[in-house]
């Protein structure tokens, strides 16, 4: 009986080491006809997805583009001016210029119209279109 056995095990073995362990679902691939029953599984060893933070924010084409991609970054979610377009955010941002040629500091700029001063008298969003112009635009 022992004789037996050796090569019914032996061919157990065999059997799981090829990998055909059978009822795999490889006969639903195989009759539609997917990819991957055409071809074998292939293992791959990589390293491990890492997520890497960008050292800096992409470069801006132009000064009115870092501009307008810094403006939108710090302007805060409750701004006075939630619908901006860009066109107005840029001649906001040309009037700050101007008023700081003229020796307005950039946190006194008031380039809003009906913007309202907070309790030190700064015009916070103004103040930030200034400063940010002061960094970007200005001459």
């Amino acid at each position: 009986m022992n004789r037996a056995v050796v090569p019914v095990a032996a061919a157990v073995l065999l059997f799981v080491l090829s990998g055909c362990t059978g009822g795999g679902g490889d006969e639903v691939n195989e009759a539609v006809g997917s990819p991957e029953a055409a071809s074998p599984a292939v293992t791959v060893s990589e390293a491990p997805l890492t997520a890497v933070s960008p050292s800096a924010a992409p470069e801006a084409a132009t000064p009115e583009d870092a501009f307008l991609v810094k403006i939108r970054e710090v302007l805060p979610d409750d701004t006075s001016i939630p619908d901006a377009t860009d066109g107005q955010l840029l001649a906001a941002a040309q009037d700050a210029c101007e008023q700081m040629a003229g020796g307005v500091d950039s946190t006194l700029v008031s380039v809003i119209d009906g913007e309202q001063a907070d309790s030190l008298g700064y015009y916070r969003d103004s103040a930030r279109i200034g400063s940010v112009a002061k960094q970007t635009i200005c001459p």
